[in-house]
């Protein structure tokens, strides 16, 4: 049987009642993530004439990304409407304050990290409300990861502007603002009141308990190693070619390749299992970071990764397809979250491995060693999908 058949259309999934009032919001919303690194990095280093502490303020902004599942949580309790405007308020409000903060700064920032409202999530817990009963949820997935992914390809360039022509704190209000009003418009749409059905019991680690999503998450978090291992390797050939700023051209690279991927990807329904499928795009993965380590031309080594970039928007429609499917109704939100925090996770442990890698070595055994990772975490997944399906018959 065929893997894959066609699928219906992004225009489709655009014109479900409800999608585009509840889509839109939420992209703006979200585009304040996307600027938020580089403006709240510049932002305490002026406050602050701290380069330290300005780092230390990002770390702890993503360290509180950790929170990001129980908030989750008291969404899928109480519903979107009534917790997602009280933390984008009290978010923003720390946006602002941290823009004009002397002292007591990694304190705010971590306050404000913490009330950061799950926006990525609840958007994909409604795009499940929107597609039910139809066959659009991974053409509904696979839209929304690549607009995420333009968002964080567009959201440095919009903040770097706004730094250049105005303040870094200007950048980050900027960000303040469509945070909240981003938010405030998304609640607005009927999906917006939605509540989860109340469980037989709320264990305090949620979906974790379940061993198909650990399995998942475990796969995503050293797959989001193996992709940090490639950027930082990336920058260090960049760094020794005596061109530094062309690594931000090759991640830009892997970006557009990422884009690509997705939008390709969605034109089919893919029938397999998840695990066959994870298994697969992980592989692909693997061979542009072992095919990378062969390059030294920044050029050709933007073409491998751009290439290799077309397994990453794919991969996390994958993974949040298959948290759906081991996951029940009423956990399927803070699942997802939980794919977001395996990444963010795995893509620290890959930095802090490249980083030595880098400078003990150089970045080609970097790039070779992401790549047989990821290779044996190819062929354990894909070996796990094979029988999956032989046990199916």
């Amino acid at each position: 049987m065929s893997g894959t058949t066609r699928a219906g259309s992004y225009r489709d999934v655009l014109l479900l009642p409800s999608a585009l009032r509840t889509f839109v919001p939420a992209l703006f919303g979200r585009l304040a993530y996307g600027l938020l690194p580089l403006s709240l990095l510049l932002s305490v280093q002026r406050s602050t004439d701290s380069f330290a502490t300005a780092g230390a303020a990002v770390a702890v902004f993503g360290l509180l990304s950790l929170s990001m599942p129980y908030k989750a949580r008291l969404v899928d309790r109480f519903s979107q409407r009534r917790v997602l405007p009280v933390l984008a308020a009290g978010a923003a409000a720390g946006l602002l304050l941290i823009g004009t903060a002397s002292s007591a700064v990694l304190p705010l920032v971590g306050v404000t990290g913490l009330l950061a409202p799950p926006l990525g999530p609840s958007m994909r817990s409604n795009w499940r409300l929107l597609t039910d009963g139809s066959a659009l949820k991974e053409r509904a997935y696979a839209l929304d990861a690549v607009a995420e992914e333009c968002l964080f390809l567009g959201g440095p360039l919009i903040a770097g502007l706004l730094i250049s022509l105005v303040s870094a704190p200007a950048a980050l209000g900027c960000s303040a603002v469509l945070l909240f009003l981003g938010t405030l418009a998304m609640v607005t749409s009927p999906v917006a009141t939605h509540t989860a059905a109340a469980s037989p019991s709320r264990h305090p680690l949620g979906p974790l308990v379940i061993p198909g999503l650990r399995r998942i998450l475990l796969v995503v978090m050293v797959t989001a190693s193996g992709i940090s291992i490639a950027y930082l390797c990336v920058a260090g050939v960049a760094q020794r070619a005596g061109h530094p700023g062309a690594a931000g051209y090759v991640e830009a690279a892997i970006g557009l390749g990422s884009v690509t991927g997705g939008l390709l990807w969605a034109r089919r329904s893919h029938t397999r299992s998840w695990a066959v499928h994870l298994g697969g795009l992980i592989a692909v993965l693997a061979t542009g970071l072992l095919v990378a380590s062969l390059v030294t031309d920044l050029v050709a080594l933007g073409v491998v990764m751009g290439a290799a970039g077309a397994a990453v928007a794919p991969l996390f429609v994958v993974s949040y397809l298959a948290a759906d499917e081991v996951t029940p109704a009423y956990q399927r939100t803070e699942a997802s979250t939980w794919i977001n925090t395996a990444n963010n996770l795995g893509s620290a442990a890959g930095a802090a491995l490249a980083g030595l890698a880098i400078e003990r070595t150089t970045p080609s055994r970097g790039f070779l060693g992401g790549g047989v990772l990821l290779v044996l975490v190819a062929a354990a997944v894909g070996a796990s999908g094979v029988r999956q399906a032989r046990d199916r018959r």
